[in-house]
């Protein structure tokens, strides 16, 4: 039989389980955004190779400082969404991949994580200070959830995050997909997974912290 693959959503990225991997990607669907805005830039270029001649001086001015400013964001994001920004538990390797932004592109650092640097998994609360003044403010409360790996050193790594409306029907759901995660992530690992969320108690009747392996089938 083939072995059995999961999907789950996450915020902008993907959590695909497969037995021994935890891979957790960008969402192809995020690259429809950069990619729109990458086709601008390119359709300004060649607006201004066909009409430059016709052209008042200001209009190609603007048109071409246009098209330079999207050309830069535009593939970048193209690249990020494509490229950027992998997260890899593989049991055989026995260790997690981190892949580091470069320059904003998401290329190029790895940061290695062997298990056994691991102290545990956590399941916390998203902080939404993080993204103030990033754009309009949403028109309805999110709620949010966050993965995170912390190393024996303290320091915390992102995993990833579910970011719903704060709707019961719905913040149920997207705390179940969290947990999804962070459970899978805590029994490939063999390391405790501690949840810090506030929903945590409502949501899951897990004990606050467990060891990967020790549930009952």
């Amino acid at each position: 039989m083939p072995a059995e693959v999961r999907t789950i959503p996450l915020d902008r990225r993907l959590c695909i389980l497969r037995p021994g991997v935890v891979d957790i990607r960008p969402s192809r669907g995020a690259v429809i955004g950069p990619l729109s805005v990458l086709a601008v830039a390119v359709g300004l270029m060649v607006l201004l190779a066909f009409t430059m001649d016709s052209l008042p001086v200001p209009v190609a001015a603007m048109v071409l400082l246009l098209a330079l400013a999207l050309t830069p964001i535009g593939g970048m994001g193209t690249v990020y969404s494509l490229f950027g920004s992998h997260v890899v538990f593989d049991a055989r390797k026995q260790s997690a991949r981190f892949q580091q932004g470069m320059l904003g592109l998401g290329l190029g650092t790895v940061e290695l994580v062997p298990f056994w640097k691991i102290d545990r998994i956590e399941l916390a609360d998203w902080e939404a200070g993080e993204t103030e003044g990033r754009g309009p403010a949403f028109p309805f409360e999110l709620r949010g959830w966050e993965v995170v790996l912390v190393k024996t050193s303290g320091k915390r790594l992102s995993v990833g995050q579910v970011i719903v409306p704060e709707e019961q029907e719905l913040v149920e759901e997207g705390f179940g997909r969290a947990y999804d995660v962070a459970q899978a992530i805590a029994e490939l690992t063999g390391k405790p997974l501690r949840i810090t969320a506030a929903l945590a108690e409502e949501a899951s009747e897990e004990p606050q912290e467990q060891t990967a392996g020790k549930e009952a089938s």
